[in-house]
């Protein structure tokens, strides 16, 4: 241990002191430090015996909000729509066993949709793991179904909690975002250690795409007659942007969109050619004729899924660059002709730098007017086939605000909503494009409205999915978030009963539902509740719903065709 010699007075002999061991902290107390050095401001989550140390932590320390769930499930999708609209990454609380493994669903779902979202978690002592010897909440590898759900940090030493936290900040912020899981025992928590002060790691730059390969897709691109842009999430998640739209115009391109993608362009653009969403079912594929015409194309931050591509149906031309963070996902789904390794933003730099160099005058005979009504074809072919959808979409629209968000869970009238509910910005359209869960749009708005607490929130849910998670309906009344949520009820499964239905001859098992008053429901809990006599009343509802000091819900009695082709 290093020493320090101290100057004596006139005469008296020299000392030396050692300097002072850091302060003692507890697990939590680490833990709590470091997500704070980490920028965290909020967290969610439920406080059990386990991790007590931790919310003794946050007691003391005062510097990050928390807000207390009803369910793990919910804690975890409250820090996955934060991590979606804050855009830094959403924290959930939780405990051992059950605590856990309630958190994998949103998860697995962060895993999909490239999310930062970490969860906190304790395990049993350390001298039991392992020995399923039936102690208090202890599963048969619980580290393993977290490895397996997001990838799980199991703390072992009290002294490494606030490295192994802050490197889990880090990490789920260095290139594609991802979810991660720590795990402490409950021991490990509760130790006081004189561990030293651990600094967050800098976060690296991303890669920035070949140069050579840039200029080939640049020509490539000038060079076709009907070039094609398909954009995903990691476009959303670019900085500046105005480089997208300054793309589409400068290659008078059409710029194509997943559900994580939209808002990437802003949808009063002429270039912006709508979300490549189709339901699954159906016998046709139901794309515009004009897509077809493209003989090159870039895809900038998107995996091209199968929800994205309608199960890879999405014509897309031979001729294809992919810009993306994740190498791995090149080539995967589609052939490519180029792979722009790097992020959206700066790859969108260096192309539309390459693109000046080449000339202004393209090749591209595209007509914005063409793109303007291949979209209003596709709207008005929603409208005809079910006018009361595109009525709710509609209302939505004229209610929020431009940078007002909206919270899609699972069902018809959401399904209705990705297609053609339009949006001018990122972040402001937010969905289970991954996974597909039900009970996604109520925990997941609320932690939106945390991430934006002076922005307008719509939730829009089908009864079924509401009742998945309704009771963190508790939660938004509890801190008075005033968030609008509208329950389309048509006391059933309702794109289950449509597929039953269809494909197996009218024969309905289990898809019809007897459902609560939902009005008496959220009344219960202490929010605003009414019911809507039709689509018409939402946009006044919602308006009036914002001016209030807490949730209002909102229940719609209505049967939705589904976007069936």
């Amino acid at each position: 241990m290093a020493t320090t010699i101290e100057q004596p007075a006139a005469g008296a002999p020299a000392t030396t002191t050692t300097p002072a061991a850091p302060e003692p902290r507890t697990g939590g107390e680490l833990v709590v430090d470091a997500l704070i050095k980490g920028g965290v401001k909020h967290a969610f989550g439920i406080a059990g015996v386990h991790n007590l140390p931790i919310y003794d932590a946050l007691y003391q320390r005062g510097a990050i909000k928390t807000y207390v769930t009803r369910h793990e499930q919910g804690a975890a999708f409250m820090a996955d729509g934060y991590a979606r609209v804050a855009g830094t990454p959403g924290v959930a609380l939780v405990t051992t066993g059950p605590g856990l493994t309630n958190t994998v669903t949103p998860l697995c779902g962060a895993w999909s949709d490239s999310l930062p979202v970490l969860v906190i978690g304790t395990a049993g002592e350390l001298p039991l793991l392992g020995k399923y010897k039936g102690y208090l909440h202890e599963y048969k590898d619980q580290h393993g179904v977290m490895e397996a759900a997001a990838g799980s940090t199991l703390v072992t030493r009290a002294a490494d909690l606030e490295k192994e936290t802050l490197a889990a900040l880090a990490q789920m912020q260095t290139g594609r975002p991802r979810p991660m899981t720590l795990e402490v025992p409950i021991d490990v928590l509760a130790e006081t250690t004189h561990a030293a002060q651990t600094a967050m790691p800098q976060i690296p730059a991303p890669p920035t795409p070949d140069a050579a390969a840039v200029k080939r897709t640049a020509r490539m691109l000038r060079e076709a007659k009907y070039p094609i842009l398909m954009v995903g999430g990691g476009a959303a998640r670019s900085k500046d942007m105005g480089l997208l739209r300054r793309l589409a115009e400068t290659l008078r391109a059409p710029v194509l969109t997943s559900i994580s993608g939209k808002g990437a362009i802003p949808d009063d653009s002429p270039w912006a050619a709508g979300c490549t969403w189709r339901t699954s079912s159906g016998p046709t594929d139901g794309y515009p004729d004009a897509w077809r015409k493209a003989d090159a194309g870039l895809v900038i931050g998107s995996r091209l899924t199968g929800m994205s591509t309608r199960a890879w149906r999405l014509p897309l031309p031979e001729k294809l660059a992919h810009l993306d963070l994740d190498e791995s996902e090149m080539g995967k789904s589609y052939p490519v002709t180029e792979r722009l390794v790097g992020d959206a933003e700066s790859g969108m730099r260096l192309l539309l730098d390459e693109l000046d160099r080449l000339g202004s005058d393209g090749a591209s005979q595209w007509d914005a007017a063409e793109i303007v009504a291949a979209r209003r074809a596709d709207d008005d072919a929603g409208r005809a086939k079910c006018p009361e959808a595109l009525q709710i979409v509609d209302q939505l629209r004229a209610a929020l605000p431009e940078h007002g968000i909206l919270s899609c869970d699972q069902s018809i009238a959401c399904y209705w909503a990705v297609r053609h509910y339009r949006v001018t910005g990122p972040r402001r359209f937010l969905y289970p494009a991954g996974s597909a869960a039900l009970g996604f749009g109520l925990p997941v708005g609320i932690g939106a409205q945390v991430a934006a607490p002076n922005t307008p929130v719509c939730v829009l849910a089908g009864d079924g999915g509401f009742l998945f998670t309704g009771t963190e309906l508790a939660t938004a009344v509890q801190y008075e978030l005033p968030l609008a949520i509208v329950v389309c009820n048509d006391n059933a499964y309702g794109m289950i009963k449509a597929a039953q239905s269809m494909r197996y001859s009218g024969r309905v098992l289990d898809t019809v539902l007897r459902n609560p008053d939902f009005v008496a429901y959220g009344k219960a809990f202490g929010a605003h509740a009414e019911k809507l006599s039709g689509p018409d009343e939402i946009a006044g509802a919602l308006k009036s719903a914002w001016g209030r000091k807490g949730p209002s819900l909102f229940q719609l009695d209505i049967e939705l065709l589904p976007p069936f082709h």
